[in-house]
């Protein structure tokens, strides 16, 4: 099948896209180590938590003392409590996870691993179920443009980006280290988990990890006894259909060569089996569903810092995922067996250059990302499609010792190489700015373009995709201020931001006569506002109380056709209200820590009206850990309990929640 006009004029670009990746990944010149550049900002220790102050887009920063504190297992429960995210979850261990960011949908929402964009162009929205908190370093939150240009280009078009910092091989004075951890929680949930790291060679050192999950996600539920169909009074109900069992390896390889340049070459595989509990409709379950997964994924990646203060960073990735979905449902004439087999290449490159200027500096940065996808599946409508993309965004921004500028322009072209999908390009431009004015005390606004193209799902779909899709359309602004305060050895902050978005073009499933199509018909304005506050309050010795609370109101509004019954109605499963409190006390010796999660009312369907509604919720937790060696190991206990009030509430309907759950773990390293 022929490219369309838009990918004829992609292909052309393609040698000097190419020539430019290419220059940049061998550029030579004079360096200096990369120890004294390439150093982590990491929000721990005494000063006051995770909001990154001098940002000019709201930012939020986790380092690996801040996510141990919090005692979650997942980054959908960090995620969740963080102002401006919203997390769906479908409940179970093994249930889908997606978050979206103020209103957006989750296909807006970048999730960055090392530097390296991940892409599902078959669904968009990322499973976040998939990331286990063990290997992760750091996380960084930001809304709007990052404020860290030193990404790949992708990160530019989103509304929102999660970056996931690994960690890296060890490579201290111990030739090797050995760790190994056991997680048993409710519901017959295991996690056994092993990671070695080695020394290989000078500056060189690999790590080499894997583990194992295993729940039968059997929680119980409030439900009704049925007679003849009919409710007859109140039941336990058990969860059923929510198994799972997955395995996770990975290989790491960091280093640094003799031109001081960062190596990091990564290889990763899932692989397991797990139930789809469906949806709990008149207290009936009927779990028809399994998922198998098969994910590959290999990741190398060259970052140097010349003694000009030129910084670049090339990287090349692949993944492959192969998914098989059944469904044994009487429903259907025959059994469901769709098989997915999804290709993803990367190679991109970054290059950034600070210029003094006066009593501040200049920072340019251009970035660019050529990116395949192919899907091969058996429920796919005509050619299996293909795609080639091209991602591109140059900044730049002025550092003063009170305003902070930032401007930059993003240009995707996307070149449908198979499939009757016309081709889409799209100019996004962005402006930030941050000032001081006065001690201590910062002003910030921001205004951006982004849009997210239909997934292979949206387009060719059988029976539900829609070849004429277009991109949805994203406008965010937003404008507010930060604060912090010393007080002696405490430290206090304090963040407030309004905002407004809107989304046009929206892509909507809507009802035909006998099925549904992906349909351009929706137009969304969100205004809200976030507020966040936290401090840090040293007791005794090394020890600190840590609090952390923040508040987001959202108004999000369908504006998609003022004739229909939920013309002016808050968009589904968006709640007004919502926040967080999390407290915690300890030092490095033990932690002690208590959270609080409270999601306000929502809708299930578009119109809002009372047989619609999900009540609004509360989940209560506390966490406890304790750290001490024995003998040349270092050992840590922690145990956390979950939902505390053992409320089986609903982030999406029909699909309950765990109710009361606890888990513990034991670390032992050497």
């Amino acid at each position: 099948m022929r490219p369309g006009a838009g990918a004829a004029g992609f292909v052309k670009m393609l040698p000097a896209i190419v020539s430019l990746v290419l220059a940049l990944s061998v550029a030579q010149g004079p360096t200096i180590p990369v120890a004294d550049t390439l150093k982590a900002s990491v929000a721990d220790g005494r000063r006051v938590a995770r909001v990154k102050l001098s940002s000019a887009t709201p930012s939020i920063r986790l380092g690996s003392a801040a996510i141990a504190r919090s005692g979650a297992d997942g980054l959908h429960e960090i995620l969740r409590t963080l102002p401006g995210l919203a997390v769906k979850d479908y409940g179970g261990i093994g249930g889908l996870k997606t978050v979206s960011v103020r209103g957006f949908s989750s296909a807006h929402t970048a999730v960055c691993v090392d530097g390296f964009l991940v892409s599902d162009a078959q669904r968009g929205g990322i499973d976040l179920s998939a990331y286990n908190l063990g290997n992760t370093k750091s996380i960084l939150v930001e809304i709007g443009t990052p404020d860290d240009l030193f990404k790949p280009a992708g990160a530019f078009s989103s509304a929102g980006v999660i970056s996931l910092e690994g960690k890296p091989a060890h490579t201290g004075a111990v030739p090797l280290r050995a760790s190994a951890a056991l997680t048993a929680g409710s519901f017959g949930t295991w996690r056994p988990e092993l990671r070695v790291d080695g020394r290989i060679a000078r500056g060189w050192a690999a790590s080499v990890r894997a583990g194992w999950l295993r729940s039968d996600g059997n929680y119980p539920f409030p439900g009704k006894v049925l007679v003849d169909g009919k409710p007859a009074g109140d039941a336990t109900l058990r969860r059923e259909g929510s198994d799972v069992s997955t395995l996770n390896t990975g290989l790491r390889i960091d280093g640094l060569t003799p031109r001081g340049g960062k190596v990091l070459l990564a290889a990763e595989w899932t692989g397991g089996e797990r139930g789809l509990p469906g949806p709990v409709i008149f207290y009936r379950q009927n779990p028809t569903e399994r998922l198998w997964d098969n994910d590959l994924t290999v990741r190398s990646s060259y970052v140097c810092h010349s003694s000009s203060s030129w910084r670049w960073r090339t990287g090349l990735s692949y993944r492959r995922r192969a998914t098989r979905y059944t469904n044994s449902d009487a429903a259907y004439p025959e059994p469901v067996d769709d098989r997915y087999l999804q290709h993803n290449a990367d190679v991109s490159a970054t290059v950034m250059k600070p210029f003094p200027l006066g009593a501040g500096q200049i920072v340019l940065s251009l970035a660019q990302d050529l990116v395949f996808d192919a899907l091969d599946a058996n429920v796919i409508s005509g050619d299996n499609p293909r795609r080639l993309s091209s991602l591109s965004a140059a900044h730049v921004r002025y550092d003063g010792r009170r305003l902070k500028l930032t401007a930059g322009l993003s240009a995707t072209v996307v070149g449908e190489l198979a499939g009757d999908a016309p081709d889409k390009s799209r100019l996004s431009p962005s402006l930030s700015a941050s000032f001081l004015l006065a001690k201590n005390l910062r002003l910030r606004a921001f205004v951006k373009d982004g849009f997210r193209v239909p997934t292979f799902s949206d387009l060719y779909y059988d029976h539900f995709g829609t070849i004429h899709l277009v991109p949805e359309k994203a406008l965010q602004t937003g404008a507010g201020a930060t604060w912090q305060f010393q007080a002696g050895a405490a430290a206090f902050s304090m963040t407030v931001d309004g905002y407004y978005n809107r989304v046009r073009d929206k892509l909507v499933a809507v009802p035909t006569m006998f099925t549904w199509h992906m349909r351009n018909l929706g137009r969304v304005d969100m205004a809200g506002a976030d507020v966040s506050a936290g401090a840090v309050v040293p007791v005794y010795g090394k020890n600190a109380l840590r609090v952390d609370a923040s508040y987001s109101f959202l108004d999000a509004r369908d504006l998609s056709d003022p004739s229909a019954k939920n013309y002016g109605h808050q968009i589904q499963y968006t709640p007004r209200h919502s926040g967080s409190l999390a407290v915690s006390f300890g030092g490095p010796v033990y932690t002690l820590g208590y959270t609080l999660m409270a999601i306000g009312r929502r809708w299930y369907q578009p119109q809002n009206v009372p047989e619609y509604e999900l009540p609004a919720c509360l989940d209560h937790g506390v966490s406890a850990g304790v750290r001490f060696p024995v003998g040349r190991a270092a050992v840590s206990l922690s145990a956390q309990g979950l939902n505390l009030a053992g409320r089986c509430y609903e982030l999406v309907r029909s699909y309950p929640m765990p109710g009361r759950q606890f888990r513990i773990t034991i670390k032992v390293t050497i």
